[in-house]
């Protein structure tokens, strides 16, 4: 009976691997970390052994400090193990951490190679980051032909993201044919997938009718949803659309609003619309348009435009 029990007990410690290697529901507390110390120490010994994914359990341990186990190099060392053995989460991992220096050194050609293997391997954020790296030419010679066949293959996957990037490369004929009304079709998808850059371009062109028929309802309507999710460029349009009075009346208190929120959070240029509207604004216009901008900023920039 003792032994049926310890086998029980042994079975519950390896599902508890597989959903959450340290927590256990309804236990006291000594009994509890009693009980996470065997765990971990049956994680490390597994992990040691060569097993993929308790490696990649373990390294998930050190890098978010469960059971105060935190420690970046060692989170660092055992997603390379698991991605050595072949864990394609892992692999997609250790060029993340490549990439950026976290827990390791900075190798963009390391990098690069892990991102290629990922991607090998069905990973679709690996296959978007090698194009990227292809697109710039970081750790691998720069190949815009190639990035976009590869951003082609995500995109086909319905990746947002990776549709933007082929709309983007086909409307700028960046070393490929250029074809604008292709592009406008990859614009809309990612549009529809809920890309904000995607409705913030796709806004200006029916503003404009630029290879669209002019829309300037539409185009107000995609500009304000990405504004109201906090995209920088959006939010410097919305000051254009009310200094200009395209599609709306002119207004230059919210147009000084939208250009200082757009300058708060990044937008280059928009520091410069600002500054130049408020030679032409009166100083109670200015203070107003400041409090607005204030007000958006609690808001974390999202959801805070009502028409």
């Amino acid at each position: 009976m003792k032994v049926l029990h310890r086998c029980l007990i042994t079975s519950v410690f390896v599902l508890a691997l597989t959903a959450n290697p340290l927590h256990f529901a309804g236990a006291d507390s000594t009994t509890q970390i009693s009980s996470e110390e065997s765990t971990l120490n049956l994680l490390k010994k597994k992990a040691r052994s060569g097993d993929a994914n308790s490696q990649l359990h373990l390294a998930i341990v050190y890098r978010d400090g469960l059971h105060g186990e935190k420690n970046i190099k060692l989170a660092f060392h055992w997603f390379e193990q698991a991605a050595q053995n072949g864990d394609v989460s892992a692999q997609l991992r250790v060029a993340n951490m490549m990439q950026k220096g976290l827990g390791t050194q900075t190798n963009q050609k390391a990098a690069y190679q892990w991102f290629s293997i990922a991607a090998e391997n069905g990973n679709v954020d690996a296959l978007i980051a090698k194009a990227t790296m292809l697109q710039y030419g970081t750790g691998t010679p720069a190949n815009p032909p190639m990035a976009y066949e590869l951003f082609m293959q995500a995109a086909r996957k319905d990746r947002s993201d990776a549709q933007i990037h082929v709309a983007k490369m086909l409307w700028d004929g960046t070393e490929i044919p250029q074809n604008k009304s292709d592009a406008l079709k990859w614009y809309e998808a990612s549009s529809k997938l809920g890309n904000i850059d995607a409705k913030n371009t796709l806004g200006t062109l029916y503003l404009k009718g630029d290879t669209v028929p002019k829309d300037t309802q539409h185009g107000l309507e995609l500009i304000i949803a990405a504004a109201s999710e906090g995209h920088p460029a959006a939010f410097q349009n919305l000051g254009l659309i009310y200094q200009l009075g395209l599609g709306l009346p002119k207004n230059n208190v919210y147009a000084y609003l939208w250009f200082a929120v757009a300058a708060n959070i990044g937008h280059q240029t928009a520091e410069k619309f600002k500054e130049g509207l408020a030679i032409s604004m009166s100083p109670v216009d200015v203070e107003k348009a400041k409090k607005l901008a204030a007000s958006c900023k609690q808001k974390n920039y999202k959801k805070c435009i009502s028409f």
